[in-house]
């Protein structure tokens, strides 16, 4: 029996984001959403029958998880305690945004097992929210606040930098605010127009609204600063947390650990292979009922691959990549073969090796682009 992460895609929300470019359906019917979960469960009974796992890490995402009933949450998390063997300390993750949180759906999560909440802030000012998209003011996202430590000790916050019309000012006034509530760990993005999205097709609108690269860098400099003096530390290249509240899901990507991934979009890391399911919805619910999979693309990943891969996700941790590890699962001494990119990013100032791992300096985090490229 192996430990597995488990990661459900949950394409439904209110509103697409500006910015948003993941698989997700605003305002479905209640039809479609019924018959969604039901192939969520013929797909999970897929590897129930198949594989021998033990879940240790369950994550809900979307799209917005909290934006439909909290009954089919409930529904199908007592569908995989029943079906799986569950790890006794199995993290189980639900994002949330806050316009679709309520009081009821908190004591329902938190009843049904869930034991961490990853609320999309984003801003706390309505101008910034306003201007990406986002359903909810900051009053919403206040209230909220001050009802999530009441059933969850371990939460999340997610903040954008470089946001149309922010300023230095308005996201230290958004991240202090953030703070008076006590959150164990804060997810701090840069803003990405990606093609596809509303913000990429009104670039030209909004390009003369964002801060300058140099003011978003000073933006997290700053916020990296505030967060280690209150015991908040860095331990991802976007991701803050006290000891013992790092997202253990999230652990497994950085970590390149097996994971299982339902529903449409969602992809897996399985047996040496990466499986993609199709991304359109009613094309998943049928091949479901046909089959019992929907995969699309299956892509065996080559010992080259994973080793690339191993890398670059291991660079994102700020401890840094684990020589020891490197060694044990390739079979290599990471600086004999990469010696001459050791060499030359060492000289550049962007890497440094102590205690058996390479790592970014802060120089290196925020030119990460540039030292990936040399492992690609």
């Amino acid at each position: 029996m192996r430990n597995i992460g488990l990661y459900i895609h949950v394409p439904f929300c209110k509103r697409k984001c500006y910015y948003c470019d993941f698989v997700s359906y605003e305002n479905v019917n209640d039809d479609v959403i019924f018959a969604y979960f039901s192939a969520l469960e013929n797909e999970l009974i897929y590897y129930k029958e198949n594989y021998d796992i033990e879940i240790d890490t369950i994550y809900l995402g979307g799209g917005t998880p909290s934006s439909i009933s909290a009954n089919y949450i409930l529904k199908l998390l007592e569908f995989i305690c029943s079906n799986f063997k569950i790890k006794s300390n199995c993290e189980i993750t639900i994002e949330a945004n806050p316009e679709s949180i309520t009081h009821k759906k908190l004591q329902s999560y938190s009843l049904a097992g869930v034991n961490r909440l990853s609320i999309g802030i984003q801003s706390l000012n309505d101008v910034e929210l306003r201007a990406i998209g986002r359903v909810h003011d900051s009053e919403v996202a206040l209230k909220i606040l001050s009802r999530v430590p009441l059933y969850f000790e371990n939460f999340s916050v997610d903040v954008i930098t470089g946001l149309p019309y922010q300023t230095f000012k308005s996201f230290m006034q958004t991240l202090n605010t953030l703070l008076e509530f006590s959150p164990p760990h804060v997810s701090i993005y840069s803003l990405k127009i990606e093609e596809g999205t509303f913000l990429f097709e009104r670039y030209e609108e909004y390009k003369s609204l964002l801060p300058s690269e140099d003011e978003e860098r000073r933006m997290f400099w700053w916020a990296k600063r505030i967060l280690s003096e209150i015991g908040i530390y860095h331990y991802e290249i976007s991701n803050f947390a006290k000891k013992g509240f790092e997202c253990k899901h999230n652990l497994k990507y950085w970590n390149v650990e097996e994971y299982i991934g339902v529903g449409c979009a969602a992809h897996s890391f399985f047996n040496g292979c990466r499986y993609y399911n199709t991304s359109n919805i009613n094309e998943y619910v049928k091949k479901i009922k046909e089959n019992g999979l929907a995969i699309e693309e299956k892509e065996i990943i080559s010992c080259e691959e994973r080793e690339k891969e191993f890398i670059i996700l291991g660079l994102r941790k700020i401890e840094g990549l684990s020589l020891e590890e490197f060694r044990k699962r390739f079979g290599v001494e990471f600086e004999r073969k990469y010696n001459s990119q050791i060499e030359k990013l060492k000289k550049y100032g962007l890497i440094e090796v102590s205690n058996n791992y390479l790592r970014l300096t802060e120089r290196g985090i925020d030119l990460a682009n540039l030292v990936w490229m040399e492992f690609v």
